[in-house]
């Protein structure tokens, strides 16, 4: 049965004191935190280096580990749970503005809301230089899923599917502009391609012929030159991240300005547009709100993780480790990058609301839930941190970490603002850029 904010708030299982949804904040935690778990490689090394984790640095093993627990499990899957709970929250919100007296001033709050979290994005991506901010991208598509606020469940999540199919098949074809879902180690395949096949006719036994020297020869010129591309590109990348504050923000500005114009048309678009119909979608119908039964999680959690990490060994996993070639995905991997995200998305939400249900996991729910209360303040205080840790105006750290020692201190960060989430909220109802922008918003902080 479809649902709104009046039926559910004051009586759902999981639902606080303060009305609000135990989970779902816990699931915005979650997000929170995992997001970083991708966006430290961006901050932190080349993008040619993230692709290559077994030329990179010295400890292959944890490199490579580290490497297939990203691109398998946290690649778009946070990015995607986060669009998927924001247009959750928007019925959330839509509906709470929805009761109060006034007529068009409801419309008004939903609006200004969103505006203000525009220009958070703007200064987010412009003036704290992350290009890759989705504050701005969520304002702007925020804004059409006011038309569709009363839908029912079942049409949202039609809606969902018909955007989520389209994603897949552009992602599919190669109609994009983004190239970050490339295949990790492409370069080293072409390198491996390259070398001439063992044994050969026309000479002594293990003795290369004529002609496999000179393929041999090409094959170690086309080695050399391709790895001095990739140093070069790698170093330049370096060098440009190392600049002071000016030379960064043109950098930063020209990277920033095409993910929120011609990249937020041919990709953000459909991408996150899909995930926050999900998400619409599954509040519509109790997924999300803790109505449905304990085994219908439990499915939920088998089957979404399941079939995500089989995806995602089939895109990534065995096409990194050696022998497991037979069981690799091939061409299709484009079009089921989309699959493997939300399999996990919708993994993890069960996953949440059983560990809820259960008293030795409920305080892990507790925890998330917490930093769940303020995920525009976390979410932003990663970029300043790892700015502060990786770029010229800091401590110029990037491209000196491995993947592993990445991920390491990307966990690090996560435990400082758990800690610090549990200070702050102890006295204080909201984060502080919760506050200001509720204060924006409605002239007013939350006091209670």
């Amino acid at each position: 049965m479809d649902q709104s904010i009046r039926s559910v708030a004051p009586g759902v299982s999981h639902a606080s004191p303060s009305g609000r949804l135990t989970v779902l904040d816990a699931l915005r935690g979650l997000a929170a935190l995992g997001i970083l778990w991708r966006n430290i490689f961006v901050f932190g090394m080349p993008a040619v280096a993230f692709a290559l984790p077994e030329e990179w640095g010295l400890s292959t093993d944890a490199n490579l580990a580290s490497w297939l627990f990203v691109v398998i499990f946290v690649d778009g899957t946070m990015r995607g749970l986060f669009s998927l709970l924001f247009g959750a929250t928007a019925i959330l919100i839509m509906e709470k503005y929805a009761v109060r007296p006034g007529g068009l001033a409801a419309a008004d709050l939903y609006f200004r809301r969103l505006m203000w979290l525009i220009v958070f994005g703007l200064i987010h991506g412009y003036l704290l230089l992350w290009p890759h901010d989705v504050l701005y991208v969520y304002g702007v598509i925020g804004m059409f899923l006011f038309v569709f606020r009363n839908l029912s469940g079942r049409w949202l999540l039609v809606i969902a599917l018909v955007i989520f199919a389209v994603s897949s098949l552009k992602d599919g074809t190669g109609w994009s502009l983004a190239e970050d879902s490339m295949n990790a180690l492409d370069a080293k395949q072409f390198l491996e391609a390259a070398e001439p096949p063992s044994g050969g006719e026309g000479g002594p036994a293990g003795a290369p012929s004529l002609d496999e020297e000179e393929i041999a020869g090409k094959s170690a010129e086309v080695d050399r030159t391709m790895l001095e591309d990739v140093e070069q590109y790698a170093l330049y990348e370096i060098g440009e991240h190392l600049q002071g504050y000016a030379g960064l923000l043109r950098t930063m500005a020209l990277q920033t300005f095409e993910e929120q114009t011609s990249i937020m048309v041919s990709d953000h678009l459909l991408d996150v547009g899909a995930m926050m119909f999900f998400g619409m979608a599954l509040f519509r119908l109790g997924a999300l709100s803790g109505r449905w039964s304990t085994p219908a999680y439990a499915g939920m959690a088998v089957g979404g993780l399941g079939i995500g990490v089989l995806l995602g060994f089939g895109i990534h996993g065995a096409t990194a480790l050696a022998g497991l070639e037979d069981f690799s995905v091939g061409t299709a991997d484009a079009y089921l990058y989309n699959a493997r995200r939300l399999a996990l998305c919708l993994g993890l939400i069960g996953l949440l609301h059983v560990m809820a249900k259960g008293r030795p996991t409920h305080g892990v729910i507790r925890v998330l839930s917490v930093v769940g209360r303020m995920p525009l303040s976390v979410y932003v205080s990663q970029t300043i941190l790892c700015v502060t840790v990786f770029y010229g105006v800091g401590f110029s750290q990037f491209g000196t970490l491995e993947h592993h020692q990445l991920l390491l201190l990307a966990l690090a960060i996560n435990a400082v603002q758990i800690v610090t989430s549990l200070v702050w909220l102890r006295h204080w109802r909201q984060g502080p850029l919760e506050a200001l922008l509720r204060r924006l918003v409605e002239g007013r902080a939350r006091t209670t």
